[in-house]
């Protein structure tokens, strides 16, 4: 789960890179409550519910905030017994209801970070759901009910086929051919994304040990490639991140998971990217004229001051 099961240990993670103590202007005003996003993550016996993001004017912006301002997030949303819905793939999925917000009067925060005074808030929550869970797991969530789901779309028949199919459409604009994919580390799906059109087809491949020759060293090819039939003529392109060469150097992206935020009857996909070595990045991926474009990426700095 890569810096999910890292952020989770709190404490355990390494020292985080943070601004200097400037005040930020804020990107909205806490007390009018707009949507928030929101990641919950975890364990059974140790689920998180973290803001990443928020709905401004129906598109989705940072959360840029003072560190008073943060205190006032954390209790205006993350008081005991609040309950908000999650979703996996596009769906509902249950709900989280918080236990313990960041910052309890006359109490220790929820966690800490070394060398870091204050660190971004997050909840300890309780999760319900009748999804199937693995031993970590992760949701979307919002801090308001989400737009409708989209209904199931049509995918191809032989779903590994078609996807390896958009991915060597990708890789042949870097001169790089079907060689180049490593069904060790390839992954093959279909995401409903929008009522009434094709599924959108997902190839992801990240070399689990992010080099040939050892952990971030030697060459790997990596990339996550969407492909989408919008015109009923096949699949063809609709995004490309792709990097082939040294591992320390690539920037390695995964689908996070999808949900519509704004309403407008496509869902936004949340992206994660990180480097070798490096603290990770937030990416939403919107649709504008057939092509799903990076609308947002927000550094996951989990530190807000250095000690």
């Amino acid at each position: 789960m890569l810096s999910i099961l890292a952020l989770a240990a709190g404490c355990d993670k390494p020292k985080q890179a943070s601004g200097d103590d400037t005040p930020v202007p804020p990107s909205f005003d806490v007390a009018t409550k707009p949507p928030l996003v929101f990641q919950a993550f975890g364990t059974l016996d140790s689920t998180r519910l973290v803001p990443v993001a928020v709905i401004i004017n129906g598109s989705v912006k940072p959360i840029e905030l003072p560190g008073a301002d943060w205190r006032r997030l954390d209790s205006a949303y993350f008081q005991p017994g609040t309950e908000y819905p999650v979703y996996r793939d596009g769906q509902p999925a249950g709900t989280v209801v918080v236990t313990r917000r960041m910052w309890e009067p006359d109490s220790e925060p929820l966690y800490e970070l070394p060398g870091c005074r204050e660190a971004r808030p997050m909840a300890a929550v309780t999760l319900k759901t009748r999804v199937a869970l693995d031993p970590a797991f992760e949701f979307l969530s919002l801090s308001v009910a989400g737009g409708s789901a989209p209904t199931k779309s049509q995918a191809p028949r032989e779903l590994d086929a078609a996807v390896r199919a958009v991915a060597v459409m990708a890789l042949r604009t870097e001169g790089l051919d079907s060689a180049d994919i490593d069904t060790a580390s390839f992954s093959a799906r279909a995401i409903n994304m929008a009522g009434g059109s094709r599924a959108t087809l997902v190839a992801n491949q990240v070399d689990a040990n992010a080099g040939d020759t050892g952990p971030g060293a030697g060459h790997t090819t990596h990339f996550l490639v969407l492909g989408d039939d919008a015109d009923g003529t096949g699949y063809k392109v609709t995004y490309q991140h792709l990097e082939s060469g040294e591992a320390r150097l690539v920037e390695f992206q995964r689908l996070l998971d999808h949900l519509d935020l704004t309403g407008d009857g496509t869902d936004e996909i949340f992206v994660e990217s990180w480097r070798y070595a490096s603290t990770n990045d937030l990416l939403v991926l919107t649709r504008s004229n057939g092509k799903w474009r990076e609308s947002l990426r927000v550094p996951q700095k989990w530190c807000l001051k250095q000690r």
